[in-house]
Order: C-alpha cells, then sequence, then structure tokens
C-alpha cells in the first residue's frame, strides 16, 4: 500500500515539474517573438512619464535633510534661508541659528 502511495506522489511531481517546464519555455518562445520596443524619440516622452493620455506624473525628487540627512520628497522639505532643504523647521532653525567658528563670549 505504502509503495503505490510512493509512486503516486512521484508521478504528480513528475507531472508538475513537466507542466511547469512546458509554461516557461512557452513563455520564452512568445518573449522571443515578440519583437523588443524601439527607443525612438516619440517612445521617449512616454517612457519619462510625459504622456498625458497615459496618466502618470514623471518622478518627484528626492531631497536630502541638511541637519540629520533624512531623505524625503521635494514636496514636504522645508526650505533654508543658503538655500539648504530640511526636514522640519526645526532642524531648518538648528542649523540656521547655529553659532558660525569660535565663540567670542569667553
Amino acid at each position: 500500500m505504502m509503495g503505490k502511495f510512493t509512486v503516486w506522489i512521484v508521478l504528480a511531481g513528475v507531472a508538475w515539474l513537466g507542466w511547469t517546464l512546458w509554461r516557461i519555455g512557452r513563455r520564452r518562445a512568445e518573449s522571443a517573438a515578440s519583437p523588443p520596443p524601439a527607443e525612438s524619440d516619440s517612445a521617449r516622452p512616454q517612457a519619462q512619464g510625459t504622456d498625458a493620455a497615459a496618466g502618470e506624473s514623471p518622478p518627484e525628487p528626492i531631497l536630502s535633510c541638511a541637519h540629520c540627512g533624512l531623505y524625503l520628497p521635494a514636496r514636504d522639505a522645508v526650505a533654508g534661508a543658503r538655500g539648504a532643504s530640511y526636514c522640519s523647521t526645526a532642524h531648518r532653525d538648528l542649523t540656521e541659528q547655529a553659532p558660525r567658528g569660535p565663540s567670542s563670549s569667553r
């Protein structure tokens, strides 16, 4: 009884493996038969997301906080007086109000 069960398990595994390999081969044959997309001047705006019909927007720039180094989207950044970007007004104030050079209050 156990021997027949083992045979059926092995046959099922071989059938599954054959079916999987057949699907992979079929997908590779289909992808090899279709030509790759051409890189022409008309195709570049779509790849960059400037095609309004596609509904895609261009990627948003990512900035780094000048105080702590946190990366954040440009729309969430706080601009500093010297053109630096910060993650919050607290980090902007800490960095821009810090004393520069040696202290003269000795």
